[in-house]
């Protein structure tokens, strides 16, 4: 890598092979994603080569990490729930008896302590290291690393609801507004439809840290995303855009869709707020945690008709 630019792609790259993984974690077993992992691990060795420290880098080894010890839950439990994201139902916990999980959720705890000593305000690394401990029957510090969850992103439901239980207690929700303190600028859109009472969607979501992307990404699924309208139970249009410290801020963007003459629909971008995202805009290819959901930088489909 001779360049910032050979860097930034790196990265990119890295991430998009981090987005697949995660998803194949959830069917495939330890085993048959070896050759997978060894391959990202290679990628962010040759990033960190050149950037020693590099979050970004530190924060896909976190999810690397968490993918693998998702992969063997899936194995031994299996995938009925969503063993990080499901809220009403906690971790079950470790049997002791299983070594090679105990080990699995040993590294995710050291891989995010090493993402939070770059980075303290990495919510995915914080979050991960709170559902590591919880699985590895350590309630104590499981609440506590929840509780850092809630102090950089105070609207995770998920960390909110596993420190209830953890607690006996229940937290009052929080007020709108509140900061969150995600360390980099991105942009989220957001272009889906609910089709079934269980909370399925169909669509797209993005991350992004340029408005360009986002522009061009609407654009592109517009007609298509309007044509499903009416055929689920609810619709999800919007852009939301994080600017560290500043509070989030979130864009209905139907209500900017107009149809010209011929009854073309176009995207009026002049009425679309897009701020700028400041200093520190997020890298491409980092995935992030924000409001209890992990998205990954560039497009996820979402289709579970």
């Amino acid at each position: 890598m001779d360049s910032l630019t050979d860097l930034e792609a790196a990265r990119g790259s890295a991430g998009s092979f981090l987005q697949h993984y995660w998803e194949a974690a959830e069917h495939d077993t330890v085993e048959e994603l070896e050759e997978d992992e060894a391959e990202i691990r290679a990628a962010y060795a040759a990033i960190q080569a050149v950037a020693p420290d590099d979050p970004a880098t530190s924060t896909g080894l976190t999810l690397l990490q968490l993918g693998t010890l998702r992969a063997h839950l899936n194995d031994e439990f299996g995938t009925s729930e969503d063993h990080f994201d499901y809220e009403h139902t906690p971790p079950v916990g470790l049997d002791e008896a299983d070594e090679q999980g105990r080990e699995l959720a040993a590294e995710v705890v050291r891989a995010a302590e090493r993402a939070l000593a770059l980075q303290g305000s990495d919510n995915l690394a914080a979050f991960s290291r709170a559902c590591a401990l919880h699985w590895l029957g350590e309630h104590e510090a499981a609440a506590d690393a929840y509780r850092d969850v809630l102090r950089i992103d105070p609207y995770d439901h998920i960390a909110k609801a596993r420190m209830e239980q953890l607690e006996g207690v229940e937290l009052r929700e929080p007020p709108g507004g509140l900061i969150t303190h995600h360390p980099h600028g991105f942009h989220l859109l957001e272009m889906t439809h609910l089709i079934g009472q269980s909370g399925s969607t169909k669509g797209w979501v993005w991350l992004f840290s340029d408005p360009s992307s986002v522009r061009s990404a609407a654009e592109g699924c517009l007609e298509t995303w309007l044509a499903d309208l009416g055929h689920g139970l609810d619709h999800e249009c919007g852009i939301w855009t994080h600017v560290p410290g500043s509070a989030d801020k979130g864009f209905a963007l139907r209500e900017a869709i107009h149809r010209t003459a011929e009854g073309r629909p176009f995207i009026d971008w002049s009425q679309v707020p897009l701020p700028d995202l400041g200093l520190d805009p997020l890298p491409a290819g980092q995935p992030i945690r924000w409001q209890g959901q992990l998205h990954f930088f560039g497009v996820t489909e979402h289709d579970d008709s």
